[in-house]
């Protein structure tokens, strides 16, 4: 009697028995690519929505900043100038947030002087952003010869007049130096509360 020994054959794959690669399917590369994408297009749109901001507040920050200026060389010619800050919690396109007119006292007389005829309104770009403007004092003078005075609020020789838009951030700040009356803009990006910086660009 003889006994043969068979040698097991290996086992056939067949289609309900398929061995898994180590890679995605397609169905998993596909949702992936859709997260992905609806992640970046949140993140793009919030960084949009920020920088649009940021160039709204710039822009106003910008404006009062030149017209101070304007205001400034004006009483030069002889006439000081009484500047007023027009504080508001929510001023809307097209208001006023400055204005100035002579001193009443001065001895010369020129037309149009102090820019009395051009006060500083927001942007009628605006839209519907309102912006909060506040200054502590809100009046001041430009003598003629360009210093500034009436600057102090009893804690702060310096005059900061702070721009926010919509109640809230990015927060810009324009500042008047007592006594010459220097004019420059700052930025506050992380409390409206906080204290405003003055690197020289924002």
């Amino acid at each position: 009697m003889s006994t043969h020994l068979t040698r097991r054959q290996p086992r056939a794959w067949g289609r309900g028995c398929r061995r898994r690669t180590g890679g995605f399917t397609l169905a998993e590369l596909l949702i992936t690519v859709a997260v992905i994408g609806i992640l970046s297009a949140v993140a793009v749109n919030v960084l949009g929505v920020r920088e649009w901001q940021r160039s709204r507040v710039n822009a106003v920050a910008m404006e009062l900043n030149g017209w101070l200026e304007a205001v400034r060389r004006s009483a030069l010619k002889g006439t000081g100038c009484r500047v007023t800050i027009q504080t508001a919690s929510a001023a809307a396109a097209g208001a006023v947030i400055a204005s100035a007119a002579p001193v009443t006292n001065a001895a010369v007389t020129v037309p149009n002087t102090c820019m009395s005829q051009q006060p500083l309104r927001i942007l009628s770009n605006a839209g519907n952003d309102v912006f909060a403007i506040s200054s502590d004092p809100a009046t001041f003078t430009f003598t003629p010869r360009g210093t500034a005075r009436g600057l102090s609020n009893g804690t702060e020789n310096d005059l900061e007049i702070r721009i926010a838009l919509n109640g809230g951030l990015p927060m810009r700040c324009v500042q008047l130096t007592s006594p010459l009356g220097v004019v420059r803009i700052g930025y506050n990006d992380t409390a409206v509360n906080g204290t405003c910086l003055y690197p020289g660009s924002f």
